[in-house]
């Protein structure tokens, strides 16, 4: 019985287009991830949804025509321990 891994981070986002994130620890198979895009220090809202490319157990690519200095996009993963 494999047990369940949990995993988040936090992406600053200060260019336009794709993006790419290692887990820290992989996952057996692509697990299920969900991104939360937001502006750090203001009150806005986000221009264009981040758009998953690409998942696997060991990372995920992402993107979109957001990006500012303040810009970032929160993730998180689970699915089972590798």
């Amino acid at each position: 019985m494999s047990s369940t891994l949990i995993q988040s981070g936090l992406v600053p986002k200060k260019a336009p287009g794709p993006y790419s994130v290692t887990f820290p620890t992989a996952f057996s198979k692509a697990p299920v991830v969900a991104l939360t895009p937001f502006w750090s220090s203001q009150r806005l809202e986000v221009g264009k949804i981040e758009t998953l490319i690409d998942v696997t157990a060991t990372g995920f690519t992402a993107t979109s025509s957001n990006a500012a200095p303040t810009y970032e996009v929160a993730w998180i993963a689970f699915g089972n321990a590798g």
